[in-house]
């Protein structure tokens, strides 16, 4: 138990301060991956986190096997960072993500991971940001609009003060919208045409039960599984007299979309009618 709880208490270090480990634009933003281990009908989870803003999750066993979950996350904070190199940044952000969907769940005879989760749905997500660096008012904007599909798998345990597991989640993006531009020089615009992205998210969760109450903390990252060439245009905007002239660059890149995954999360089970 007290190394459980160890564990527990590291990865909530590591939660609170993943900025410090990877700085970027941050135009794609996953957010945690929903661990409920329900192992009755009628069980209600309710979760209530910081990452990557603040979140929601909701799922309900409807059945012996089956569930629904649906989860918001609200980002509306400016974020500090640290690059690589020791500069200090700001990233002003106002995102949003909503998603939902169906999962399974069944209880086994494994010592170690007795109860398996596989979970389907569907979400959507806006990313709005403005990054510049501390004590400069001039930065760049990202704005960017995507929908996701992804399936996941996880096994855990749950004990009587308790709860581990593991998660692996599939996650396809596409973006809908995608425009940036820096406000030193306003008169270039750029965007991506049709990115999408495949990554494979694994995460380590852990949480210790005080009243009643799960403090839960999660860990992992966003690996990148296909990086497709997309568009780009850069749109250069000059001014003529009373004249607007627009010249537009085509080109093609490589885009990865990549994160680090973290939350720190007070969960509560109840169960609405007892297992018979």
């Amino acid at each position: 138990m007290q190394q459980q709880l160890r564990y527990a208490i590291i990865l909530i270090a590591v939660v609170l301060f993943p900025v410090k480990l990877l700085a970027q634009k941050e135009f794609y933003t996953p957010k945690s991956l929903l661990i409920p281990l329900h192992d009755q009908k009628n069980q209600l989870h309710v979760s209530f986190g910081r990452g990557g803003g603040y979140d929601f999750n909701l799922s309900y066993a409807f059945s012996n096997k089956l569930a629904l979950f649906s989860a918001a996350t609200f980002d509306s904070d400016t974020k500090k960072r640290i690059s690589i190199l020791g500069d200090r940044y700001n990233v002003d952000r106002n995102d949003y993500v909503l998603k939902g969907g169906l999962g399974y769940f069944a209880n086994t005879d494994k010592p170690v991971f007795p109860i398996m989760e596989v979970y389907v749905g569907a979400g959507i997500t806006k990313v709005d940001n403005y990054w510049h660096f501390t004590g400069n008012t001039d930065g760049e904007v990202t704005q960017a609009q995507y929908w996701s599909l992804f399936g996941q798998f996880n096994a855990g345990k749950r004990m009587a003060k308790s709860e581990y597991g593991l998660g692996l989640r599939f996650t396809y993006s596409q973006y809908t919208d995608f425009n940036f531009y820096d406000t030193y020089s306003i008169s270039k615009k750029s965007s991506y045409k049709n990115l999408t992205g495949l990554t494979a998210d694994p995460v380590i969760s852990a949480g210790y039960t005080l009243y009643g109450v799960n403090i839960n903390a999660q860990l992992g990252v966003a690996i990148p599984l296909i990086a497709p060439s997309v568009e780009r245009t850069d749109t250069h905007t000059a001014y003529e007299g009373s004249s607007e002239i627009s010249t537009l660059n085509h080109s093609q890149e490589e885009v990865r979309l990549y994160s680090v995954i973290g939350r720190l999360a007070l969960q509560y089970k109840l169960n609405l009618h007892k297992k018979r």
